[in-house]
């Protein structure tokens, strides 16, 4: 009852409200373009690395940019910047849609925006959520995280579906077209967003960005909890993530089945992880992040590894189901974790570090775009996923913080 009221309290705040919508309507957007895109490139190229070299494309930002981007949200009004980065998506899939709609696609083009839409991404941790955190405060962040990240999980449930059902009766021309307004709404929000919000955020003193970088990576050279935080995401998404590229290839591949279809597959993992990240908004009391975060990484992987064997489409979806259902303790407990273990000064920088440790995805999606080349997409998953238990198990093992009793995180 107390946290239902907290997440009621959060969102009658309208600057709340408006961060946490383009949060709906650009994830809804990302979640739409990532099927879709991926269908379009296994029917149009027959390759599984094709596939998977789309979401390669999309994650290089990250991995690229990430730091950069949170630099700049230490420094400047991060209001301004996440309007300016919506606005040049509403654009771009404006741009594709057109180009579909007259029929002048091609691959290339779609993985142009597929970069375009990476960079997009990058703001997300650094820009969006740091707003979200910044307007909850500190004593309302773990509902306020948790709803986001709800909400997130949601979209990678609608996302995939909406995309699937589009492209089966409209063609990708349709499916662009709704991302294109999806972010026409992100805009028309963020315009509306008091320009004082996160103002805070750009009163540093303008230092040299090396030095910027060289201060975040000696806090986390000394800090082994926030090393092992990170390692945990990068697990995520060099050995648990990619295996969503592989959902096309298994559909078309094994399951024979159309794109509405791979979309409902697709939007059960994202139904999954809805479904956990609502029971721990409305129900999680505090303390054991760390294990929310640790043991629902682990479930996540091996799940995945049990939907590899999946030849069927009712067991699929199942498997996917339970994937997303253990992926929402780790995806809820992401954010919260790295903002209350940062200092106020440097949320926004770590927050840059964690977008690049996302962006370690293109190295998983390289990886199982080979593996599905060599031995088809089922068989990639498994392997990926039995590679991922290692070096998380091996993070597990000394993570002094992730075993306490009475740590009030941990």
């Amino acid at each position: 009852m107390i946290a239902s009221q907290g997440l009621a309290d959060l969102l009658r705040e309208p600057s709340y409200l408006r961060v946490w919508l383009v949060g709906v309507f650009s994830g809804i957007a990302r979640w739409l373009e990532l099927l879709v895109v991926g269908v379009y490139a296994f029917d149009t190229t027959g390759s599984p690395f094709l596939v998977a070299l789309l979401v390669i494309l999309r994650l290089l930002p990250l991995a690229v940019l990430g730091s950069v981007v949170g630099t700049f949200a230490d420094r400047a009004p991060p209001r301004l910047l996440l309007l300016v980065t919506m606005a040049a998506a509403m654009m771009v899939s404006t741009a594709v849609f057109l180009v579909f709609l007259v029929g002048l696609d091609q691959y290339w083009i779609v993985a142009a925006s597929s970069f375009v839409s990476g960079v997009v991404w990058t703001t997300d941790m650094p820009l969006r959520r740091r707003l979200l955190g910044d307007i909850a405060g500190l004593e309302r962040i773990a509902p306020a995280m948790s709803l986001d990240s709800a909400t997130n999980n949601a979209t990678r449930m609608l996302g995939p579906l909406v995309g699937g059902v589009l492209f089966q009766w409209l063609g990708a021309s349709g499916a662009f077209a709704l991302s294109a307004t999806m972010y026409a709404l992100c805009v028309i929000l963020m315009l509306g967003l008091p320009a004082s919000v996160g103002m805070g955020a750009g009163k540093r003193a303008a230092t040299r960005i090396l030095r910027d970088f060289q201060e975040v990576f000696s806090f986390i050279a000394r800090d082994r909890d926030i090393k092992r935080i990170l390692l945990v995401t990068i697990v995520f998404n060099v050995w648990g993530f990619p295996f969503i590229s592989m959902i096309p290839v298994v559909g078309r591949e094994v399951l024979e089945i159309s794109a509405g279809w791979i979309g409902f597959l697709a939007a059960l993992e994202g139904a999954g992880a809805f479904v956990g990240a609502l029971i721990i908004a409305l129900g999680f009391r505090g303390g054991g992040y760390r294990r929310l975060y640790y043991f629902g990484m682990l479930g996540y992987l091996i799940f995945a590894f049990l939907a590899g064997w999946m030849v069927w489409t009712v067991p699929m979806g199942l498997a996917l189901f339970l994937v997303g259902l253990m992926a929402s303790g780790f995806s809820t407990m992401q954010s919260t974790l790295i903002y209350t273990v940062a200092p106020p000064e440097m949320r926004g920088r770590l927050f840059g570090v964690l977008v690049i440790c996302i962006g370690s995805g293109l190295i998983g999606f390289a990886n199982i775009g080979l593996m599905g080349e060599l031995f088809g997409g089922s068989a990639a998953i498994r392997i990926v996923a039995a590679e991922g238990l290692i070096p998380l198990i091996l993070i597990g093992v000394g993570w002094r913080q992730l075993w306490a009793r009475d740590s009030s995180l941990g």
